[in-house]
């Protein structure tokens, strides 16, 4: 009868022990999950960004012929102004 009484203790002890590392590895895998989480948000962000960075590639592609879309990039990206434009530098 002692015997038993080991027994049980014993195996009473590592039940807790088992169920002890179980909630350890519940609340590891949740942290993980967060991360991965967290990592599809920024990915998802950074997959947005490229996609309208390539949209205004392709416009540039179908539209590099276009006078229009020539002297809008001229004025805006290289600060060149035509002859008939007036120049206004305003300076605080």
């Amino acid at each position: 009868m002692f015997r038993s009484k080991k027994v049980g203790l014993l195996g009473r002890v590592l039940l807790i022990l088992l169920l002890a590392y179980m909630i350890y590895s519940l609340i590891s895998v949740r942290q993980e999950i967060s991360a991965a989480k967290a990592e599809v948000e920024i990915l998802t962000e950074q997959l947005a960004e490229q996609e309208q960075y390539n949209t205004e590639l392709s416009n540039a592609i179908e539209n590099r012929d276009n006078p229009d879309f020539v002297e809008d990039i001229a004025r805006e990206k290289l600060g060149l102004v035509s002859p008939h434009d007036r120049v206004f530098y305003i300076t605080d």
